[in-house]
């Protein structure tokens, strides 16, 4: 949803601001979204929470632990299934918006249905929180430190002569630069997520950034 900076202020005034942030597992969307919530008084609604729900799954680890890793038998069924739970879920969120409402995508919202992602951009302002180059060896080094389901969509390849483990690290490049393009075309804005994860950011100046990059 493309804004103005005055028509930002009136719906954020008026309690009918809605934004979503995308952007890969582990980015900084859920901190930043949480953060924000309670500083700026928006309604959180996650759309992780939602399928976990669907699924019986108490955690965001037991969720990652039903989806599995892209080398164990099955995965390619949960993998198309949790995309199938994304889309119902991302559509009951966006439904969920009610006043001032941030949405907290997974890192997989560009592979739903496509009429979930047009209604997205018709009612929310999407900031994309993107990764950087010196994201990346963080980034892997969550992936099994803190564990989430991911999608891979065919981008994982065992490597000769590596574990399956270590073919996932070499891998998770290739996976972030063919996300990069479909974050970048479904936003609105962009902010780092080595800025938004600054400890000396404040969610006063995140939300600033948010409406000045607005015209």
């Amino acid at each position: 949803m493309r804004l103005t900076k005055a028509e930002f202020n009136a719906r954020y005034a008026a309690g009918k601001l809605h934004i979503a942030f995308i952007g890969m597992s582990n980015i900084g969307k859920s901190y930043t979204a949480t953060r924000l919530s309670k500083t700026h008084n928006f309604q959180l609604v996650e759309v992780d929470r939602l399928i976990r729900e669907e699924l019986g799954k108490g955690s965001m680890a037991d969720f990652a632990a039903w989806q599995g890793q892209p080398y164990t038998d099955g995965y390619d069924d949960r993998e198309a299934l949790s995309i199938k739970l994304e889309t119902n879920a991302t559509r009951k969120a966006i439904a969920r918006a009610m006043g001032n409402t941030l949405l907290d995508t997974t890192g997989s919202v560009i592979y739903v249905d496509s009429d979930v992602t047009e209604k997205l951009k018709r009612d929310f302002l999407i900031v994309h929180i993107a990764a950087g180059p010196e994201d990346l060896e963080r980034l892997k080094e969550d992936y099994f430190a803190l564990p989430k389901p991911l999608v891979w969509r065919g981008y994982y390849k065992k490597m000769d002569g590596k574990t399956k483990e270590d073919s996932i690290l070499d891998c998770y490049p290739s996976l972030l630069n063919s996300r990069k393009t479909a974050y970048e075309n479904l936003a609105d804005i962009s902010l780092s997520s080595s800025f938004v994860l600054d400890k000396i950011t404040s969610m006063e100046i995140i939300f600033s950034a948010i409406r000045n990059q607005l015209s």
